[in-house]
C-alpha cells in the first residue's frame, strides 16, 4: 500500500511576514497595526519583535504570524512576506524569505536589492514610500501606514475596513485623518496581486503528489 506521508500526516503551517527596519521608522506599530486587523477579521495571531541594543538606528524586527486555527509554536524561521523598510534589514534578512515569497522593499531607504534575492523569488515589489509620503504628507512617518495599504493591496491578507478600524484605536487622534489617507494612498501604488504559498517547489501542508510504499 502506498502513503502520501506529506498529505496524510502534514502539518499546516501559519502564514508569516517580517518586517525588518531600524529603531525609530515605527516597524512596530506598523506589525501592531496589522495583527489587530487580522485578528478583528477573526485570525489567530501572535506577533513578536526585537531589538538591537542601540535605540535608534539598530536593526529592529516584527514579525506576524497568522492563520485561521490556533498557533501551535509562536516563531517562524521563514517568511511568506518580507517587508524591508531599510537597507540593513533588506541585507540582514532577504535569505530568510520563503522559495516564492513576496519581498517589498522600500527604495527610498534601501539601496541595489541584491542579485540573489532573484533567485529565490521574483515577486518582489520595490517603491519608495517613503519618498511617496514626504511628497503627498509633509512627513516621512506616514509612510507606515501608506506601507501597510500597498500590502494588503497586494496581497489580499487583510480587508480595508479592518486595517482602519485598527488605525483609529492605535494612531493619535490629531494624526488620524493623515494616516487614513495615507492608507488610501498605499493601495494605489501598485496593481499586482500576489499569492500567498501559490507557486511553492517543496511540499508544505498541503502535500505533493509523492508516494511512499
Amino acid at each position: 500500500m502506498s502513503v502520501n506521508l506529506y498529505t496524510s500526516m502534514a502539518i499546516e503551517l501559519p502564514f508569516s511576514m517580517r518586517i525588518s527596519g531600524i529603531g525609530g521608522q515605527g516597524n512596530v506599530l506598523l506589525g501592531t497595526i496589522l495583527s489587530d486587523a487580522l485578528s478583528k477579521e477573526g485570525k489567530w495571531v501572535i506577533q513578536t519583535q526585537s531589538y538591537s541594543a542601540q535605540v535608534r538606528g539598530g536593526l529592529t524586527n516584527c514579525d506576524v504570524l497568522f492563520f485561521d486555527e490556533p498557533i501551535d509554536f509562536p516563531q517562524a524561521r521563514t517568511f511568506d512576506i518580507f517587508f524591508a523598510m531599510h537597507d540593513i534589514g533588506l541585507k540582514a534578512h532577504f535569505k530568510y524569505l520563503k522559495n516564492n515569497g513576496i519581498l517589498f522593499v522600500d527604495s527610498s531607504t534601501c539601496s541595489e536589492i541584491p542579485p540573489s534575492v532573484k533567485t529565490i523569488t521574483k515577486k518582489i515589489i520595490s517603491i519608495p514610500i517613503t519618498q511617496k509620503a514626504e511628497e503627498l504628507f509633509g512627513r516621512n512617518v506616514f509612510s507606515n501606514t501608506m506601507s501597510l495599504g500597498l500590502i494588503a493591496a497586494t496581497t489580499r491578507i487583510v480587508g480595508h475596513e479592518s486595517l482602519k478600524n485598527s488605525i483609529i484605536e492605535h494612531v493619535p487622534g490629531k494624526y488620524l485623518d493623515q494616516n487614513l489617507r495615507s492608507l488610501d494612498e498605499g493601495y494605489k501604488l501598485s496593481d499586482k496581486i500576489f499569492e500567498l504559498r501559490k507557486d511553492l517547489k517543496v511540499p508544505y501542508s498541503k502535500g505533493t503528489n509523492i508516494n511512499f510504499e
